[in-house]
């Protein structure tokens, strides 16, 4: 935080930086949990909804990136009433009553194929008086999955890591998982059956929830639905988190109806031509670009969207464009931060922009500016988020 507020334009930053801080600790996934579940006279509540529990046993699985502040929330709500239980998660935890496998994000491999195994192992104990209760969250495509026959794992992750660089969105992705899969589209289900099924969801997806994890307890149009899917969040959750907080500071925030999707150097266009006509107020973008990757540079969807705001500045303004799971493409760092003095500084380093971001080596731009934004694992995963301030 220091770091990011101590050059550029300091007023700027450092209210897209508190906003930012803020919203990341409420968007957290136990956080999504416990405002969601709750024990009431011997049910247990979601959203809302009662969902009886007068069953013989409850198992407890998940995959994604928030799988693990998921089940830890969840077991701090059932407690001993879990009988069992085991997720699929890219970081370790360390959880009382369900067992954490570590699997592979963001393509699947053969630690992805032996973790979910153990989990189907772990479904055959299942009765008919049983509750399964499944986590989802973003990431859990490639963190779960069984291939259908004749399909390799390392067939399965070369397709798929040929389409996203190739920059397919999100949709096309998953249904192509569907196509190749076992436990995704729905197939998860026979797995569970004849046991009673209640998913919980944190969505990455702007679009239909089936798409979270490639929908493997959804029934995709094959019939009535088997399993209860509740969406807890999703990423207009945590815009709407966002302006609460913006306004809670005393700032005038308004939610853009445009969706980040496409090439970040489109969506750079159309959010710079929103805001000029928004003087004062802080405005708030979600989804997520797709960037076809040619040449050897490194960076990230938000990292770029950030470098091709800064290219189109012409007022003083600032933005902050990020991954709320803290990770952009394969890098270690969320997004970044660019303000009206970006373009200058970018200059006075001697970088050839247009250049760099031709090769999509927008980590290389960020991190000589110290303008990375570097979060860790945030324990969640609402999609993109892009704030945009023009005093």
């Amino acid at each position: 935080m220091e770091e990011l507020s101590s050059h550029g334009d300091v007023e700027i930053r450092e209210k897209l930086l508190q906003i930012v801080d803020f919203l990341l600790n409420e968007i957290r996934a136990d956080r999504i949990i416990r405002r969601n579940l709750k024990m009431e006279g011997g049910k247990l509540i979601v959203k809302g909804k009662k969902i009886n529990l007068d069953v013989d046993r409850i198992f407890v699985i998940g995959f994604g990136k928030a799988s693990v502040p998921m089940a830890m929330e969840i077991e701090n709500i059932l407690g001993e009433m879990i009988y069992a239980g085991m997720i699929n998660s890219p970081y370790m935890g360390n959880l009382k009553r369900i067992v954490v496998n570590l699997a592979s994000h963001p393509y699947p491999d053969e630690k992805t194929l032996e973790a979910s195994e153990k989990i189907i192992e772990l479904l055959k104990e299942v009765g008919e008086n049983d509750l399964v209760i499944v986590l989802i969250s973003g990431g859990a495509s490639s963190l779960f999955e069984i291939p259908k026959d004749g399909v390799s794992i390392e067939e399965e992750r070369r397709i798929i890591m040929e389409m996203m660089l190739g920059g397919a969105d999100i949709i096309k992705l998953n249904r192509m998982r569907v196509e190749l899969s076992k436990v995704k589209g729905g197939g998860l289900i026979n797995y569970i059956k004849p046991a009673k099924c209640l998913s919980l969801i944190i969505s990455d997806v702007i679009g239909p929830p089936e798409f979270v994890g490639s929908g493997p307890t959804y029934s995709w149009g094959r019939g009535e639905e088997y399993c209860e899917n509740i969406v807890l969040a999703d990423n207009r959750y945590a815009l709407e988190i966002a302006k609460e907080i913006a306004q809670n500071m005393g700032m005038d925030a308004l939610l853009s109806s445009t969706v980040l999707e496409g090439e970040p150097q489109d969506m750079a266009s159309k959010i710079i031509g929103e805001i000029k006509n928004e003087k004062g107020k802080l405005m708030i973008w979600g989804g997520e670009t797709s960037v076809r990757v040619g040449g050897d540079g490194k960076g990230g969807r938000n990292q770029e969207l950030a470098l091709y705001l800064a290219r189109e500045i012409n007022k003083r303004m600032g933005f902050i464009c990020m991954g709320t799971d803290g990770i952009d493409g394969p890098t270690d760092a969320a997004g970044g931060i660019v303000d009206e003095t970006t373009l200058e500084r970018i200059r006075e380093e001697g970088i050839d922009l247009e250049k760099e971001l031709q090769s999509h080596n927008s980590y290389f731009v960020l991190k000589k500016l110290r303008d990375l934004i570097i979060t860790g694992y945030t324990g969640t995963n609402l999609a993109d988020i892009c704030l945009g301030y023009r005093p």
